[in-house]
């Protein structure tokens, strides 16, 4: 089954986290006859901090063994278990058949958002294609720019012309992966992260 070269493809997940507490209240001891008339006051408590946006908000990353918990390499239970992905089934790979299933979020109405390609030889995970929301750790996403592609991945080229069509660049911190990444019209519109030796797509 062959990728859709162009393809316009949202990731969020939050999680909201409560902490629940009970205050115990003790008895001050009786003051000293030593003690001074004007004591000095007690220092005010320090609220707790909160997380801060950034920590709470992170962009999902596509990285270069994958996403999260979710790896290439991985049996059809073993990315199921993650949490991440929904619609797998079964134990053997269809290169992006249906019982392949997507990445938690994907957008059904899209052929590529999210999509998971098990390799019908080996059953493994080899190629993961991105959602809204999701980058790459050189921050390349779905809608980025050309200009800021070719500056993240200076040896990227799309395959119609130098800033168009569909190039590929290995994946940093991963030799064994590199990434599928689309451009139209100035911007991205495919973004996978792929095995070297999967066998699923051009």
């Amino acid at each position: 089954m062959r990728l859709h070269r162009y393809v316009a493809v949202v990731f969020g997940v939050a999680l909201p986290l409560g902490l629940g507490g009970c205050a115990a209240v003790v008895q001050a001891p009786a003051a000293s006859p030593a003690a001074s008339a004007s004591p000095t006051p007690p220092a005010s408590p320090t609220p707790a901090a909160s997380p801060s946006p950034a920590a709470s908000q992170a962009t999902p990353t596509l990285g270069p063994k994958g996403l999260g918990e979710l790896v290439l390499g991985m049996t059809k239970p073993q990315a199921s278990g993650t949490g991440l992905a929904i619609g797998i089934s079964g134990t053997k790979g269809t290169c992006g058949g249906a019982k392949d299933g997507r990445l938690t979020g994907a957008d059904r109405d899209d052929d590529l958002s999210g999509k998971l390609f098990f390799s019908t030889t080996t059953n493994r995970l080899v190629i993961i294609a991105a959602t809204n929301g999701v980058a790459t750790p050189e921050g390349v996403s779905l809608g980025t720019r050309t200009a800021d592609v070719r500056a993240a991945y200076p040896t990227w080229r799309g395959n119609l012309a130098d800033s168009f069509g569909v190039g590929y660049v290995r994946a940093p911190g991963n030799a064994k992966a590199y990434y599928r990444i689309g451009v139209r019209d100035g911007e991205v519109v495919e973004l996978t992260l792929q095995s070297l030796d999967q066998d699923c797509a051009e």
